[in-house]
């Protein structure tokens, strides 16, 4: 894994917390195809075609310490009897807000995996379960589409509500839509950490290593347009990325991580693989590849973006989740991931 890119955690948590104890704040699927066994290459609609890449099974050995809930207990002492009283953290007495945590999904299972860290009293009509999130001192906030009328994209026509989102629903799985939202969320929030996620074909739980990089297969020439590194989305009027239909960052982002040049992920790889491997609910794998040339690779490349230009983000990345993998066992999973995540960004924070 890549090392944390500010060399002042330590310092950054507390002003971001400072900043934020206010107030409270189908079927499109994984485009890269796996040379591992179960995985499934370019499929129709909507999936996109594939690029080729190579995944490699980490093994499950060791387990991984999830204890990594920071205290935030404050102690004032008193010079000449040495007393000392505790006052909590405005983020654990929940008077105020915890650093933000933003999560993405898209096509099922990922957006059902998240309904609970919603807002959203339509997406969650229970209560919200992100508030200081099983106290590691972080507030988690989901977004996601929906999928009319039954929630699933892949009998649906490609560009129909069903397969790409329900219009006004949070990150359709159309370039323009996934731009809008992708930045409104994290201007809105300004999350410390960003996990993007997406459905990927027949896989488990995929950490991907690297996002961009892309070029069109038909004109691989330097100057060759960047919207056409990316598969038409088949929605709308505008199906590419173009620099008069994104967000301008967007554009950056597309237009500078391409042709060989990447990101990495700024998530603890490792340490998911094994800590999701030992549920024993699916394989857990690092993809050294990307997501590919289709949405998932769009919004995991935004992803690492804002990581790239956001002092106060300390880890982005994506994770690829099997079509195939029901919502309960995903939700599982992305709970153990968070419980990595939180824990060692703390860690490297303190």
């Amino acid at each position: 894994m890549p090392p944390a890119r500010s060399p002042s955690l330590a310092l950054i948590l507390p002003l971001v917390c400072s900043l934020a104890c206010g107030d409270d704040g189908g079927g499109g699927e994984s485009d890269s195809a796996s040379t591992s066994a179960g995985s499934e290459g370019a499929s129709t609609g909507g999936d996109g075609a594939s690029d080729a890449t190579t995944n490699t099974t980490m093994s499950s050995g060791g387990v991984t310490d999830m204890s990594g809930a920071t205290d935030m207990t404050e102690t004032t002492g008193d010079s000449e009897t040495g007393a000392t009283t505790g006052a909590l953290d405005p983020c654990e007495d929940g008077s105020g807000a915890c650093p933000p945590v933003v999560i993405m999904g898209y096509w099922p299972p990922t957006n059902e995996m998240l309904r609970p860290w919603s807002q959203n009293p339509e997406q969650n009509p229970g209560a919200w379960q992100g508030k200081n999130w099983e106290g590691y001192g972080y507030d988690i906030y989901a977004f996601f589409p929906e999928f009319p009328p039954d929630g699933d994209p892949s009998n649906d026509p490609i560009g129909s509500p069903g397969s790409v989102g329900a219009e006004g629903s949070d990150l359709q799985v159309d370039y323009q839509d996934t731009s809008s939202d992708f930045w409104r969320i994290v201007d809105e929030y300004e999350p410390v950490i960003l996990v993007t996620t997406s459905r990927g074909g027949m896989i488990g739980w995929e950490v991907e290593a690297l996002e961009g990089g892309h070029a069109d297969p038909d004109n691989p020439d330097p100057d060759s347009p960047p919207e056409l590194d990316w598969i038409s989305d088949q929605y709308g009027d505008v199906t590419h990325p173009t620099m008069d239909s994104v967000d301008p960052r967007s554009w950056d982002a597309i237009s500078t991580y391409r042709q060989g040049e990447t990101l990495g992920t700024q998530l603890p790889a490792e340490p998911i693989v094994d800590a999701v491997s030992q549920l024993g609910l699916a394989s857990a794998q690092i993809e050294y590849g990307t997501s590919g040339r289709y949405l998932s690779g769009f919004l995991g490349l935004h992803g690492l973006y804002y990581n790239s230009v956001t002092e106060t983000n300390l880890a982005a990345g994506h994770i690829h989740v099997g079509r195939e993998v029901p919502s309960e066992d995903a939700r599982l999973m992305i709970e153990e991931t968070m419980r990595v995540v939180l824990s060692e960004v703390g860690r490297s924070a303190n």
